[in-house]
């Protein structure tokens, strides 16, 4: 070996890991995540504290975590898979839909004219309202769930679309018309990145309101899932158990609104850059 092959004794050796590790330090140990770990701190020792002496109304974190132990996979993991299922599969059927509907009415004036009456009335009408219907047109089984979460789901895509399409940058839309641009195109390139956030804050709102509605419908008209689970485990105060439910549910639509939130980032990266001007 050559003298200039042979490394040079007490030099540095860079670490290729210290980056990252640092880079990983300083997204976890910010103030940000500092107080919200203090607040949980102090949430959870409260409640531990006046919930071991309420223990009938609020249970404790310290009993949850042992119902937990016990109740989740036999009981609460099986009922979370089935509504999960309901909500995945009536998800797949509103986003579309709601897509399709919203940028049909945004583009067409005939259709946003005949449609607006219907959509802005169906949209506020209770959904549990329209449970007994439902019940005597699909009976209780699986297609109530998927109805109910497609229902609840695809107005807020519907509204949202629709708004997106209509707040196209006009200028841009002039520009394609100069260029000769088709329908095709303009909206292909203009429209729907235009209106790309709005589509995902309806996906936020309807998540929202498919996994309240897939819950309610559980709870009245179904015999699985977990709204008939934290039924029968109030119905004998098993209030532990019945906090185990909720909580699961609670961290799901938390993890839901937060895989979106970074999926909408990754796919509208224009959108953070126009609200940073």
């Amino acid at each position: 070996m050559s003298v200039g092959d042979q490394p040079i004794v007490g030099a540095p050796v860079r670490s290729e890991a210290a980056p990252f590790g640092q880079a990983i330090a300083r997204r976890v140990f910010t103030r940000a995540n500092g107080l919200r770990l203090l607040s949980l701190t102090i949430v959870f020792g409260a409640w531990q504290l006046w919930g071991s002496a309420n223990e009938y109304f609020a249970s404790y974190p310290t009993a949850i975590v042992a119902a937990a132990s016990q109740n989740f996979f036999p009981v609460v993991l099986p009922a979370f898979g089935i509504t999960l299922t309901a909500m995945l599969v009536g998800m797949l059927i509103a986003i579309p839909i709601g897509m399709a509907i919203g940028f049909a009415m945004g583009r067409i004036r005939l259709l946003d004219v005949a449609l607006t009456p219907y959509m802005y009335a169906i949209y506020a009408t209770p959904r549990i309202a329209l449970i007994p219907i439902l019940v005597l047109w699909l009976g209780i089984d699986f297609n109530l769930r998927i109805t109910i979460v497609a229902l609840g789901a695809v107005f807020p895509i519907i509204i949202n679309t629709y708004v997106g399409t209509k707040d196209a940058d006009r200028e841009l839309l002039d520009v394609g018309r100069v260029f000769m641009a088709s329908s095709w195109q303009a909206l292909r390139s203009i429209i729907v990145p235009s209106a790309a956030p709005f589509v995902f804050a309806g996906v936020r709102i309807g998540v929202g309101r498919a996994v309240s509605g897939v819950i309610v419908a559980e709870m009245t008209s179904t015999l699985t899932g977990v709204g008939r689970t934290l039924i029968s485990y109030a119905k004998y105060l098993q209030i532990a158990e019945l906090f185990v439910g909720v909580m699961t549910l609670g961290l799901f639509s938390l993890l839901l609104y937060a895989g979106l939130a970074r999926l909408q980032r990754r796919m509208t990266p224009w959108a953070d850059a126009e609200r940073a001007r």
